[in-house]
């Protein structure tokens, strides 16, 4: 199935999507629901893949630099999460250093991801392994880390949902790269019934 071979692909890469630094901002109590979605202004595209910019819960800034200034909300770390961990997928082997040290939390899985990457050269992706950006589930959310389930869909309509977890370190959410070569994607039968859907804020 074309879901399992774009995730071994991406399991040898150790990238937690298909695989922040100092400008979030700190609004300290969370008072909203995790169910509630985010405002999305746009989508960007990153080699192909859709991804969302929040109209208040970030990215704050552009896509030619890491990805950082996000809400300190579950929604600021689904969109870290989502957009994080696409551009870091994504990144040229010329941009993928700077972009994984922006990015990503410090420790033992950037580490190893350095240490991954370095081993290989990313021409671009197939056209017929991008995935799309579905919504997101979150499992575990407090003021310092949070678990987000990004759910994908692939051209033959197959589903899977890669569990990737953000930090919030230096006041704004970054990846906390697994340590080790699990892979973390599952295939889907269905959407998720608490799925956030971020299917219809495309225009």
């Amino acid at each position: 199935m074309m879901m399992r071979r774009w995730a071994r692909a991406s399991a040898a890469v150790a990238v937690a999507l298909v695989a922040v630094s100092c400008s979030g901002s700190d609004t300290g109590e969370t008072t909203v629901s995790v169910a509630d979605p985010p405002q999305i202004s746009r989508w960007v595209t990153l080699s192909g893949i859709e991804v969302p910019i929040g109209t208040t819960d970030g990215p704050g800034n552009g896509e030619w630099e890491p990805f950082a200034g996000f809400s300190h909300t579950p929604q600021g770390a689904a969109l870290a999460a989502i957009t994080q961990s696409v551009q870091l997928a994504t990144a040229s082997d010329r941009t993928w250093p700077t972009i994984l040290a922006g990015v990503a939390a410090p420790g033992e899985g950037r580490d190893l991801y350095a240490a991954h990457r370095g081993l290989v050269e990313i021409s671009g992706t197939d056209p017929e392994m991008v995935p799309t950006i579905v919504g997101y589930t979150i499992g575990d959310y407090s003021d310092t880390t949070a678990t987000v389930d990004i759910v994908q869909r692939f051209s033959d309509d197959s589903l899977a949902s890669s569990t990737t977890q953000v930090v919030w370190i230096d006041g704004d959410w970054r990846l906390n790269l697994p340590s080790d070569d699990t892979a973390t994607i599952t295939a889907l039968d269905a959407l998720p019934s608490e799925l956030v859907n971020l299917e219809e804020t495309r225009k």
